[in-house]
């Protein structure tokens, strides 16, 4: 006998959805008395957020829900044994590197069949992340880009501009490289390449070269025309482009244009912590690092956004985004409570709190304004992060965080100097290959 998932899609492609969970859209939801639906998410200041969008959920339906916190790492090791315990909340947050397995659970909800959420109302760049052949697996709450933070006093002082920085591997030189050796300077303020510049007594820093899948790896190498990942989801990065674009990375470590690539490996926010002491002159990371960034400088000096830096194929930031996903409890009234939390939090009311708390960029189109004014008022202009055509996509498919885990143990060997480029990168991605199994 088929599963009452099964019906679901089968009637959102024939169009009779509405007839099989009709539950949430001719009838109030509600549930028995005393009952409550449990959500799930990994973030404190996200759980505050909430509180007010739940309740005012709550006054609008009756139904009650209990929201859960778990630690990131504490997260994703209990979901699997929610999964085989069959004790999942009803709702809970996803990312991308772990929704083809949480799909392939059979537990989860296709959006268009299961409720009546717009997904006209929000990004497509996020809502495409959790979009398959199969249906629409997520409701995005919120979303992240790569960016460019440039130190404006710093960045002036070398008489450089930030604003459209380029890198061409196969050039002497290049804009991004010329900038980054005028803002590097050792204690008697001699620059790279001059007579008697000591790298050992660098005052300030050119750019962050570092080991960062989000905000500088997945850019350089889809601005250089590679891919973490082909079509199918196999990990394909180790092409003459892939290579190219980390040795150039490697490149500038060594040519002292960025901190030592020994450094950055060993302690993963060696680059942030530089910038926001004002040693760094131009910090590429993502928008996830901008409550750091503002609640560190504090306004110890001006400092600026720009568009990632671009390649011979363009700017490519790196976009990701949580979304929340429903668990199908194979019963037609608490699944139509369930349809009415997801569709509250796919909702311009629902989202509100998380925008104008500044968790991520908002989902939903209509809070775009609220979230860059709430940012302005602490002098952050955030306006410059246009929504990008043209974007490097984060890993994706069954254990593809354990298999760029392992990618990039590999490629920190470069970045240490251990072995060289060209013998890491099909390492790496054989590593990779053989994680994912």
């Amino acid at each position: 006998m088929p599963t009452r998932r099964q019906l679901l899609l089968t009637a959102a492609a024939t169009g009779l959805a509405g007839t099989l969970a009709g539950c949430s859209r001719t009838a109030e939801p509600e549930l028995d008395e005393g009952d409550a639906l449990r959500m799930r998410v990994w973030s404190e200041a996200a759980s505050a957020a909430y509180e007010d969008s739940l309740a005012a959920f709550t006054e609008q339906t009756g139904i009650e829900v209990e929201l859960e916190v778990l630690a990131w790492d504490d997260y994703w090791s209990q979901l699997p044994l929610d999964v085989a315990g069959g004790k999942l909340p009803d709702v809970l947050w996803m990312n991308t590197a772990n929704l083809a397995q949480a799909i392939a659970s059979g537990d989860l909800l296709e959006i268009g069949a299961a409720t009546d959420a717009d997904p006209s109302t929000w990004e497509a760049l996020a809502t495409d992340l959790y979009r398959t052949d199969d249906g629409l697996w997520g409701v995005p709450q919120y979303w992240e880009q790569s960016l460019l933070v440039a130190n404006t006093a710093l960045v002036t002082a070398a008489g450089g501009d930030a604003s459209a920085l380029e890198f061409s591997p196969g050039a002497d030189t290049d804009s991004l490289r010329d900038l980054a050796r005028a803002l590097t300077a050792d204690g008697e303020g001699r620059h790279p390449g001059e007579e008697s510049f000591d790298a050992a007594t660098r005052a300030t820093f050119g750019f962050s070269a570092h080991l960062d899948r989000s905000g500088v790896l997945g850019p350089f190498l889809a601005a250089n025309g590679a891919q973490w990942q082909d079509e199918d989801g196999t990990m394909d990065f180790a092409t003459a482009e892939g290579t190219a674009a980390v040795q150039y990375l490697v490149d500038l470590t060594t040519a002292q244009l960025a901190p030592a690539g020994a450094e950055t490996t060993a302690d993963a926010s060696l680059c942030r912590d530089l910038f926001i002491g004002g040693q760094l002159g131009l910090l590429q990371t993502g928008s996830y690092d901008l409550h750091a960034l503002s609640e560190g400088i504090a306004g110890s000096f001006a400092w600026t956004l720009h568009p990632v830096v671009a390649g011979p194929q363009g700017e490519r930031p790196l976009v990701h985004a949580v979304a929340a996903v429903g668990v199908d409890p194979d019963d037609d009234e608490r699944a139509a409570a369930i349809a009415a939390l997801l569709e509250w939090l796919g909702s311009a009311d629902g989202q509100r709190p998380l925008a104008e708390n500044r968790l991520g960029i908002p989902a939903h189109r209509d809070l775009r304004g609220a979230w860059e004014e709430s940012w302005a008022a602490d002098g952050v202009d955030v306006s410059v992060l246009e929504v990008p055509s043209d974007v490097a996509v984060p890993e994706h498919g069954e254990r593809s965080a354990i298999g760029t885990g392992e990618a990039l143990s590999v490629l920190a060997e470069a970045f240490r100097g251990d072995t060289d480029v060209a013998e890491a990168m099909p390492r790496a991605q054989e590593a990779a290959r053989e994680a994912m199994g």
